[in-house]
């Protein structure tokens, strides 16, 4: 009998063993901040999968580019010396040109249409394979809201945006239209906004709303004009060996999960940019305008054209169209 429970301890022991030899803790790159909303979307996700793959899949952040900004890690993760981050698809696009087109303005007319095309698997496949081919692999997306205009002097409309230096995402959809817009597209990092709105060195910007409020662009931006014009993604991304490291079953859990964190960031973040700006309006006299749109949508229609004649985004732009009966 003792025989046999030394065997069996020996078993349990070897199993425990084998375990932790297959456990691996992966590193995930992000320029978020830990408290910031894709910092805690991303804990729980990392939290849940490691409960779900009984540890074997422990992810570790390294938050706010400590491991550089995004452009320096997602090259990287395509070459596999990092194994995921948090990439925006403006960043994304310079590395995967077909993710263009989810930058191009006015593309996801509503947040039901965004939530239907980021949940459709013609979409999301053509998308991988985008990806694929530069030597990227797409986890998931994390939400942002829309995006608007804010500047340092009055503007009401279309016209009023023409010649003014707008700060914009560095990447080709986004410089192009803010010139479409009349604008002069400046790019700088988003450390660096605050003070170039407070030094002139920008008129503006193109973001988010809610950083009017949170970052406090709103105590030198004090007129924002209400454009909607794109929903900024946070795409996870990961190294091209990454899921075969993590092996198929647990993989399955990693997209499921990832899944669901999704989903939940499109209403989140809708609220949230909706609380944000009523405290820039309320705490910081922010002045808040309504436009008529329909200038900004005839502006950006070379966008589209371009997109369409392109053999590389072609299929993604086809595939979105499909789903929003466009």
């Amino acid at each position: 009998m003792k025989s046999t429970l030394r065997a069996l301890g020996a078993l349990f022991a070897l199993a425990a063993s084998a375990m932790a030899a297959n456990a691996e803790t992966y590193r995930l790159a992000t320029n978020v901040t830990e408290d910031s909303t894709a910092g805690k979307l991303l804990a729980g996700f990392a939290t849940v999968v490691a409960e779900r793959t009984e540890g074997r899949v422990k992810l570790r952040m390294f938050h706010n580019g400590v491991l550089g900004e995004q452009p320096q890690y997602l090259q990287q993760i395509q070459s596999g010396v990092l194994d995921a981050g948090l990439v925006n698809s403006g960043t994304l696009e310079t590395a995967v040109p077909a993710v263009g087109v989810m930058n191009l303005p006015y593309m996801f007319r509503t947040s039901k249409e965004y939530a239907l095309v980021m949940t459709n698997d013609t979409v999301l496949g053509a998308l991988s394979t985008a990806a694929g081919k530069n030597n990227v692999s797409v986890l998931g997306f994390i939400s942002s809201g829309y995006r608007s205009i804010y500047t340092t002097k009055p503007v009401a409309d279309f016209a009023g945006l023409r010649g003014l230096k707008l700060r914009s995402i560095a990447s080709p959809t986004y410089t192009k239209m803010v010139s479409l817009f009349g604008g002069v597209p400046t790019p700088l990092p988003l450390g660096e906004v605050y003070s170039g709105l407070q030094a002139g060195v920008v008129d503006g910007a193109e973001g988010g709303l809610a950083g009017l409020w949170v970052a406090k662009f709103g105590e030198v931006a004090k007129y924002a004009l209400v454009t909607n014009h794109t929903r900024l993604t946070d795409f996870v991304v990961t190294s091209p060996d990454f899921s075969a490291r993590v092996g198929d079953a647990d993989m399955a859990i990693l997209r499921e999960e990832f899944q669901k964190l999704s989903l939940g960031s499109i209403e989140f973040a809708d609220k949230n940019e909706a609380d944000q700006l009523a405290l820039a309006v309320s705490k910081l006299g922010v002045v808040v305008k309504e436009t008529d749109l329909a200038p900004f949508m005839a502006a950006v229609t070379p966008m589209y054209d371009a997109a369409r004649a392109d053999p590389e985004k072609k299929p993604l732009i086809e595939a979105i169209f499909s789903v929003t009966g466009r």
